[in-house]
């Protein structure tokens, strides 16, 4: 009796994702935004930006003092957004994508949150730009600490893209996810703008830490590439 020819058993091919694109949009926009930083750091360690920057920070100084009612409310806001907060808040982040397995977009969130903080503190030495100085009447509430860059800035920047990137995708619906990046969105605004209103930091100091932080965030993504550990990364 002849033998029946065996059928070859063919294994399914399991679809793998190209992230190509995405690795080189992220690692593009991540260098642009830490190029915008270095160029200010620069011009503000050569106080080329001094005489604008004061400009503009007094007729926020003037806002400030003639909006009693929203100075206020950033007042109170402000220290959400304080470095030390959004370190913390980043290192959560990491514990819970940890538990969740999701390995990959643990040591992204650790890595972009501590490694901003830390260019921050070595970017505050090397500028070592004193805080905007006002005389009793204009001042509002009082910082320490070198001015540039803002870590305030830095933090929320940072914390924002982290969960954008490896957080917010992972929200089942569409409306959930729109509405998760306007929100954190608008954390980083309020946080921003609040930082020179309040007249702890000049305008360059804010762009250059939401440039720092955004940046920095972006060239982590795109090197340790969070989304790898997804049941679906299409």
């Amino acid at each position: 009796m002849l033998n029946e020819p065996r059928r070859a058993h063919s294994r399914r091919r399991v679809p793998v994702f190209d992230d190509r694109a995405r690795v080189s949009a992220l690692r593009l926009w991540g260098v642009v935004s830490l190029g915008v930083f270095v160029v200010l750091a620069a011009v503000t360690a050569a106080k080329a930006f001094k005489g604008q920057d004061q400009s503009i920070d007094d007729s926020l100084n003037r806002f400030a003092l003639s909006n009693t009612g929203v100075t206020d409310l950033l007042k109170a806001v402000t220290n959400a957004g304080a470095p030390t907060v959004a370190l913390g808040l980043g290192l959560l982040v990491a514990v819970g994508f940890y538990l969740l397995k999701l390995r990959a977009s643990a040591i992204f969130a650790a890595a972009a949150v501590i490694g901003a903080f830390g260019i921050a503190t070595v970017a505050k030495k090397a500028v070592n730009r004193p805080r905007p100085v006002w005389d009793a009447a204009h001042t509002i509430t009082t910082e320490s600490g070198a001015s540039f860059p803002s870590g305030h800035a830095t933090g929320t920047s940072t914390l924002a893209v982290v969960l954008m990137v490896a957080g917010v995708p992972l929200l089942a619906s569409l409306a959930a996810r729109r509405l998760a990046v306007a929100v954190l969105t608008l954390y980083v605004i309020v946080i921003v703008v609040s930082r020179p209103i309040l007249g702890v930091h000049f305008p360059t100091d804010v762009l250059a830490g939401a440039a720092l932080g955004t940046g920095w965030t972006l060239v982590c993504a795109s090197v340790l590439r969070p989304w790898r550990d997804r049941p679906s990364v299409g």
